[in-house]
Protein backbone atom coordinates (compact mmCIF):
# COMPACT_ATOMS: atom_id res chain seq x y z
CA UNK A 1 0.00 0.00 0.00
CA UNK A 2 0.91 3.67 -0.31
CA UNK A 3 0.62 6.66 1.92
CA UNK A 4 -0.81 9.10 -0.60
CA UNK A 5 -4.40 8.78 -0.68
CA UNK A 6 -6.31 6.29 -3.01
CA UNK A 7 -5.39 4.19 -5.20
CA UNK A 8 -5.29 5.04 -8.98
CA UNK A 9 -3.34 2.15 -9.98
CA UNK A 10 -3.20 -1.21 -8.76
CA UNK A 11 -1.22 -4.20 -10.36
CA UNK A 12 -1.87 -7.66 -9.03
CA UNK A 13 -0.17 -10.98 -9.57
CA UNK A 14 0.84 -9.84 -12.94
CA UNK A 15 2.51 -12.26 -15.07
CA UNK A 16 3.83 -12.15 -18.87
CA UNK A 17 5.70 -14.67 -20.66
CA UNK A 18 6.73 -14.52 -24.36
CA UNK A 19 6.99 -18.16 -25.88
CA UNK A 20 8.49 -19.82 -23.33
CA UNK A 21 10.47 -17.11 -21.61
CA UNK A 22 8.72 -15.87 -18.69
CA UNK A 23 9.36 -12.33 -18.15
CA UNK A 24 7.81 -11.05 -14.80
CA UNK A 25 6.09 -13.19 -12.27
CA UNK A 26 3.57 -12.41 -10.25
CA UNK A 27 4.33 -8.66 -9.66
CA UNK A 28 1.94 -6.62 -7.50
CA UNK A 29 1.99 -2.72 -6.63
CA UNK A 30 0.20 0.31 -6.44
CA UNK A 31 0.59 3.96 -6.91
CA UNK A 32 -1.22 6.60 -5.19
CA UNK A 33 -3.27 9.34 -7.00
CA UNK A 34 -0.59 12.29 -6.25
CA UNK A 35 2.35 9.55 -5.87
CA UNK A 36 5.58 9.24 -7.51
CA UNK A 37 6.69 4.87 -7.40
CA UNK A 38 10.35 4.71 -8.86
CA UNK A 39 10.81 1.23 -10.36
CA UNK A 40 14.60 0.56 -10.14
CA UNK A 41 16.30 -2.85 -11.69
CA UNK A 42 18.87 -4.32 -13.80
CA UNK A 43 19.33 -3.50 -17.44
CA UNK A 44 16.69 -6.10 -18.86
CA UNK A 45 14.73 -7.00 -16.11
CA UNK A 46 11.44 -6.25 -17.21
CA UNK A 47 11.02 -2.66 -16.09
CA UNK A 48 9.84 -0.98 -19.66
CA UNK A 49 8.04 -4.53 -19.91
CA UNK A 50 6.12 -3.79 -16.61
CA UNK A 51 5.76 -0.06 -18.07
CA UNK A 52 3.94 -0.73 -21.35
CA UNK A 53 1.69 -3.46 -20.02
CA UNK A 54 0.40 -0.47 -17.40
CA UNK A 55 0.19 1.59 -20.43
CA UNK A 56 -2.20 -1.40 -22.59
CA UNK A 57 0.86 -2.07 -24.88
CA UNK A 58 1.50 -5.33 -24.18
CA UNK A 59 -1.62 -7.65 -22.57
CA UNK A 60 -0.66 -9.87 -18.97
CA UNK A 61 -0.94 -13.75 -19.31
CA UNK A 62 -2.18 -13.42 -15.50
CA UNK A 63 -3.12 -10.90 -13.26
CA UNK A 64 -4.63 -7.75 -13.50
CA UNK A 65 -3.73 -3.96 -13.74
CA UNK A 66 -6.51 -1.62 -12.89
CA UNK A 67 -6.46 1.99 -13.34
CA UNK A 68 -9.03 4.08 -11.19
CA UNK A 69 -10.92 0.46 -11.25
CA UNK A 70 -10.99 0.00 -14.91
CA UNK A 71 -9.12 -3.04 -16.01
CA UNK A 72 -6.65 -2.07 -18.66
CA UNK A 73 -6.86 -4.07 -21.75
CA UNK A 74 -5.78 -1.68 -24.24
CA UNK A 75 -4.07 2.14 -23.60
CA UNK A 76 -6.20 4.53 -21.96
CA UNK A 77 -6.98 8.00 -22.67
CA UNK A 78 -6.16 8.90 -18.79
CA UNK A 79 -2.55 7.55 -19.26
CA UNK A 80 0.41 9.30 -20.95
CA UNK A 81 3.56 8.05 -21.18
CA UNK A 82 7.41 9.43 -22.15
CA UNK A 83 10.37 7.32 -23.54
CA UNK A 84 13.59 7.19 -23.23
CA UNK A 85 13.74 8.44 -27.12
CA UNK A 86 12.33 11.53 -27.23
CA UNK A 87 10.19 10.66 -30.40
CA UNK A 88 9.20 14.01 -31.48
CA UNK A 89 7.47 13.95 -35.17
CA UNK A 90 11.34 16.21 -37.09
CA UNK A 91 8.38 17.33 -39.90
CA UNK A 92 6.13 19.17 -37.37
CA UNK A 93 7.39 22.07 -35.23
CA UNK A 94 7.31 22.04 -31.51
CA UNK A 95 3.94 23.50 -30.88
CA UNK A 96 2.12 21.40 -33.80
CA UNK A 97 4.48 18.17 -31.98
CA UNK A 98 2.79 18.49 -28.66
CA UNK A 99 -1.00 19.50 -30.21
CA UNK A 100 -0.42 16.17 -32.16
CA UNK A 101 -2.47 14.28 -29.24
CA UNK A 102 -5.24 16.95 -28.75
CA UNK A 103 -5.58 16.99 -32.18
CA UNK A 104 -6.55 13.25 -32.96
CA UNK A 105 -9.03 13.61 -29.86
CA UNK A 106 -10.78 16.48 -31.63
CA UNK A 107 -10.31 18.86 -28.71
CA UNK A 108 -11.70 22.79 -30.23
CA UNK A 109 -9.40 24.70 -31.50
CA UNK A 110 -9.40 27.27 -28.50
CA UNK A 111 -8.58 24.19 -25.89
CA UNK A 112 -5.61 22.82 -28.19
CA UNK A 113 -4.12 26.58 -27.97
CA UNK A 114 -5.00 26.98 -24.06
CA UNK A 115 -3.65 23.53 -23.27
CA UNK A 116 -0.52 23.52 -25.73
CA UNK A 117 0.85 27.18 -24.42
CA UNK A 118 0.33 26.25 -20.76
CA UNK A 119 2.25 23.15 -21.39
CA UNK A 120 4.86 24.92 -23.41
CA UNK A 121 5.21 27.30 -20.68
CA UNK A 122 5.03 24.54 -18.08
CA UNK A 123 8.56 22.88 -19.53
CA UNK A 124 10.40 26.37 -20.25
CA UNK A 125 10.37 26.20 -23.92
CA UNK A 126 8.25 29.58 -24.58
CA UNK A 127 9.38 31.37 -27.39
CA UNK A 128 10.16 27.70 -29.56
CA UNK A 129 6.77 27.41 -30.16
CA UNK A 130 8.21 27.47 -34.39
CA UNK A 131 11.12 25.66 -33.57
CA UNK A 132 11.96 22.26 -35.63
CA UNK A 133 13.48 18.81 -33.48
CA UNK A 134 16.64 18.93 -35.02
CA UNK A 135 16.77 23.04 -34.10
CA UNK A 136 16.72 21.85 -30.00
CA UNK A 137 19.08 20.19 -28.06
CA UNK A 138 18.83 16.99 -26.48
CA UNK A 139 17.05 18.20 -23.26
CA UNK A 140 14.83 20.71 -24.84
CA UNK A 141 13.38 17.79 -27.13
CA UNK A 142 12.84 15.74 -23.90
CA UNK A 143 11.54 19.08 -22.60
CA UNK A 144 8.94 18.53 -25.81
CA UNK A 145 8.56 14.83 -24.95
CA UNK A 146 7.46 16.05 -21.56
CA UNK A 147 5.00 18.48 -22.74
CA UNK A 148 3.85 16.47 -25.24
CA UNK A 149 2.16 14.13 -22.23
CA UNK A 150 1.58 16.70 -19.56
CA UNK A 151 -0.61 18.54 -22.16
CA UNK A 152 -3.10 15.65 -22.28
CA UNK A 153 -3.38 16.56 -18.31
CA UNK A 154 -3.10 12.25 -17.85
CA UNK A 155 -4.35 10.96 -14.36
CA UNK A 156 -1.47 8.66 -14.50
CA UNK A 157 2.42 8.93 -16.09
CA UNK A 158 4.67 6.66 -17.25
CA UNK A 159 8.29 7.53 -17.11
CA UNK A 160 10.22 5.09 -19.17
CA UNK A 161 14.08 6.21 -18.69
CA UNK A 162 13.35 9.17 -20.02
CA UNK A 163 16.48 11.22 -18.92
CA UNK A 164 19.06 8.58 -19.85
CA UNK A 165 19.63 9.52 -23.46
CA UNK A 166 21.23 12.92 -22.39
CA UNK A 167 24.55 14.16 -20.75
CA UNK A 168 24.78 14.09 -16.93
CA UNK A 169 24.20 17.60 -16.67
CA UNK A 170 21.77 18.08 -18.80
CA UNK A 171 20.07 15.36 -17.03
CA UNK A 172 20.26 16.30 -13.29
CA UNK A 173 18.88 19.60 -14.50
CA UNK A 174 15.35 17.78 -15.53
CA UNK A 175 15.43 15.69 -12.63
CA UNK A 176 14.87 18.56 -10.56
CA UNK A 177 13.06 20.78 -13.30
CA UNK A 178 10.24 17.47 -13.65
CA UNK A 179 10.31 17.73 -9.54
CA UNK A 180 8.76 21.68 -10.37
CA UNK A 181 6.81 20.64 -12.28
CA UNK A 182 5.27 17.89 -10.45
CA UNK A 183 5.60 20.38 -7.10
CA UNK A 184 3.18 22.89 -9.83
CA UNK A 185 1.07 19.98 -10.86
CA UNK A 186 1.12 17.02 -8.69
CA UNK A 187 -0.46 13.47 -10.85
CA UNK A 188 0.12 9.48 -9.98
CA UNK A 189 3.39 8.86 -12.02
CA UNK A 190 5.73 5.83 -12.35
CA UNK A 191 9.53 6.39 -12.84
CA UNK A 192 11.40 3.96 -14.38
CA UNK A 193 15.14 4.09 -14.26
CA UNK A 194 18.32 2.00 -13.49
CA UNK A 195 20.17 4.98 -11.74
CA UNK A 196 20.26 4.33 -7.94
CA UNK A 197 20.05 7.88 -6.89
CA UNK A 198 17.48 8.73 -9.53
CA UNK A 199 14.93 6.60 -8.46
CA UNK A 200 15.65 7.54 -4.89
CA UNK A 201 15.23 11.41 -5.53
CA UNK A 202 12.31 11.14 -7.46
CA UNK A 203 10.46 8.88 -5.40
CA UNK A 204 7.71 8.35 -2.77
CA UNK A 205 8.99 5.30 -2.68
CA UNK A 206 11.57 2.58 -4.84
CA UNK A 207 10.20 -0.62 -5.76
CA UNK A 208 13.28 -3.07 -6.39
CA UNK A 209 12.61 -5.28 -9.43
CA UNK A 210 15.20 -8.56 -10.14
CA UNK A 211 15.71 -11.81 -11.14
CA UNK A 212 14.44 -13.67 -14.53
CA UNK A 213 11.76 -13.47 -14.45
CA UNK A 214 11.01 -10.28 -12.99
CA UNK A 215 9.39 -9.88 -9.08
CA UNK A 216 9.41 -7.21 -6.37
CA UNK A 217 12.71 -7.96 -4.02
CA UNK A 218 12.00 -4.78 -2.34
CA UNK A 219 10.17 -1.60 -1.88
CA UNK A 220 11.45 0.81 0.32
CA UNK A 221 9.48 4.13 1.29
CA UNK A 222 11.23 7.52 0.73
CA UNK A 223 11.04 9.72 3.44
CA UNK A 224 12.78 12.55 2.26
CA UNK A 225 10.45 16.31 2.44
CA UNK A 226 9.02 17.79 -0.36
CA UNK A 227 9.66 19.75 -2.67
CA UNK A 228 13.16 18.47 -3.28
CA UNK A 229 16.80 20.47 -3.79
CA UNK A 230 19.78 19.82 -4.80
CA UNK A 231 20.42 19.67 -1.06
CA UNK A 232 18.77 16.40 -0.49
CA UNK A 233 21.42 14.25 -2.66
CA UNK A 234 23.66 15.12 -0.02
CA UNK A 235 21.81 14.15 3.03
CA UNK A 236 22.09 11.44 5.45
CA UNK A 237 18.79 10.15 4.99
CA UNK A 238 19.68 10.49 0.90
CA UNK A 239 22.89 8.41 1.17
CA UNK A 240 21.44 5.89 4.08
CA UNK A 241 18.50 5.28 1.48
CA UNK A 242 20.67 4.70 -1.37
CA UNK A 243 22.88 1.72 0.21
CA UNK A 244 19.57 0.10 1.24
CA UNK A 245 18.71 0.12 -2.38
CA UNK A 246 21.92 -0.54 -3.23
CA UNK A 247 21.56 -4.11 -1.02
CA UNK A 248 18.32 -4.63 -2.52
CA UNK A 249 19.57 -4.96 -5.87
CA UNK A 250 22.63 -6.66 -5.53
CA UNK A 251 22.13 -9.02 -2.29
CA UNK A 252 20.59 -11.98 -2.67
CA UNK A 253 16.82 -11.59 -0.97
CA UNK A 254 16.19 -13.66 2.02
CA UNK A 255 13.82 -16.73 2.32
CA UNK A 256 10.67 -14.46 3.03
CA UNK A 257 11.01 -12.63 -0.59
CA UNK A 258 10.75 -9.26 -0.76
CA UNK A 259 11.85 -7.14 2.16
CA UNK A 260 9.38 -4.25 2.83
CA UNK A 261 10.14 -0.79 4.36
Amino acid sequence: MNDSGAERLVVENAGLRYGQLDVLADISLSVGISEIVSIVGPSGCGKTTLLRCVGGLNQLNYGEIRIDGQRVEKPLPIVSMVFQHFGLFPWKNLWSNIAYGLKLRHAPKEEIDRRVADAIDLVGLKGFEKSYPHQLSGGMQQRAGLARALVMEPKLLLMDEPFSAIDAQTREQLQFELLRIWDRRPTAMIFVTHAIDEAVLMGDRVIVLAGRPAHVRAVRKVDLPRPRDRSVVSSPAFINLREQVWHDLFDQPGANGARIQ
